[in-house]
């Protein structure tokens, strides 16, 4: 209590007196806020900092080095180790300097199985500040984590004065078998940092808070430097952006599938196009003619159609037709179909003419005949052919 020695111990408690019952401020250097007792420091100091252990949480299964303080280690099937370390409690600061022995209570009931057939009962080993002995002590609480309502959680006797440190599975008839960190830990200070670079700034713990002020980010400790807060928090995007970047990763998913199966589809269709143009090809022998060059002629045959491309150019000089029906070329038995298919009909089909007088494209003319095969005609007299005369066109087959 500092109740200034100066003034002696009658002077002191003659001023604790004098305070005013209603309200009081501390510590000041005279007055009467200069007599604070440790209640008013105790007052005081459970407002700056949370209930906890002085550390950091980990996601590995046994702390670092250094980050150890106040868990415990298993030393027998009844006794664990606490290691040394510090925490804070409603105002009460608990510092423990040497590793500290506890001692279990293995006996009672509370056992269940724990799906392999062992019995297990599982502890929890809290610190607790008891104010009316004026000193902390680590208590254990049987069952005190346990599966109520279909969810495991710890249970405290007082959260108010008490923090977990850990859990103690005990296997019945057999004690200790697995130690667990189940701390609590007090909270870090948010630092304002001009953030110049490494070097310039304190050395943070991991977990701490910062501001970079000239950057105007949030920075937290990891691994001795500051980083971005990015960098360590998941949760900075709002949980509707993520449902929809969900949405769109299920939708993209499902269009790549799609794709995939159009890919696949089409892969297939042009192979069983290849194929039909393959084993379907048909061969085309025209006879011998000295005034028309008939090489550009191509056919085949997919499905049960037969496809032409016709290319007829004119060698020497010009012809002109002199009838309505007249023959510019006969091609007799010049196109060699599949077996068992023939035309189905006499087709004519106009074509594209290049080079000719007296007409337009659609006056030129392609036929077939089912025995005597592609042949030209057209269908207006007085017409001149001097180049070329070509078109593409499909004729239906039939099965003979």
């Amino acid at each position: 209590m500092n109740d200034i020695p100066e003034l002696g111990e009658a002077a002191a408690l003659t001023l604790e007196s004098s305070m005013n019952p209603v309200e009081h401020g501390w510590p000041f250097t005279s007055g009467p806020g200069q007599v604070v007792a440790q209640s008013h420091w105790q007052t005081m100091a459970k407002m700056w900092q949370s209930n906890g252990v002085v550390g950091v949480p980990e996601l590995a299964e046994t702390p670092s080095a250094g980050n150890a303080g106040l868990t415990a280690v298993r030393t027998s099937e009844t006794v664990i180790t606490f290691q040394p370390g510090s925490a804070t409690i409603n105002g009460y600061y608990y510092d423990l300097r040497a590793p500290k022995e506890f001692s279990l209570d293995i006996t009672g009931g509370d056992f269940t199985d724990d799906g392999t057939g062992k019995m297990i009962r599982r502890d929890l080993v809290v610190l607790k500040v008891d104010e009316a002995l004026g000193e902390f002590r680590l208590v254990q609480i049987k069952n005190g984590v346990n599966n109520s309502s279909g969810s495991w959680k710890v249970y405290l006797n007082d959260p108010r004065i008490e923090i977990p440190l850990v859990q103690v599975d005990i296997e019945q008839s057999a004690g200790v078998s697995v130690v667990r960190d189940r701390r609590w830990f007090i909270s870090q200070s948010i630092k304002p940092l001009k953030y110049e670079g490494a070097g310039f700034e304190p050395v943070p713990m991991d977990g701490e808070l910062a501001v970079d002020t000239t950057g105007s980010r949030l920075v937290i400790g990891k691994a001795g430097q500051w980083v971005s807060a990015r960098e360590v928090f998941t949760n900075d995007v709002p949980e509707g952006v993520y449902q929809r970047l969900d949405g769109l990763d299920t939708r993209v998913n499902g269009i790549d599938g799609t794709i995939t199966s159009l890919d696949t589809r089409l892969s297939g269709e042009v192979s069983a196009l290849k194929a039909k143009q393959s084993t379907q090809a048909i061969t085309f022998t025209p006879t011998t003619d000295a005034n028309w060059d008939l090489s550009g002629t191509k056919m085949w045959t997919v499905g049960s159609l037969l496809y032409v491309h016709f290319s007829a150019r004119r060698l020497n000089t010009n012809f002109a037709a002199t009838t309505n029906t007249g023959q510019l070329v006969r091609l007799v038995n010049s196109i060699n179909l599949p077996s068992g298919t023939d035309v189905v009909h006499y087709t004519r089909h106009p074509v594209h003419t290049s080079g000719l007088t007296g007409t337009t494209h659609r006056d030129t003319w392609v036929g077939v005949y089912p025995v005597l095969g592609l042949y030209l005609d057209v269908c207006v007299s007085g017409v001149t052919a001097n180049n070329i005369i070509q078109g593409s066109f499909a004729i239906p087959l039939v099965t003979v």
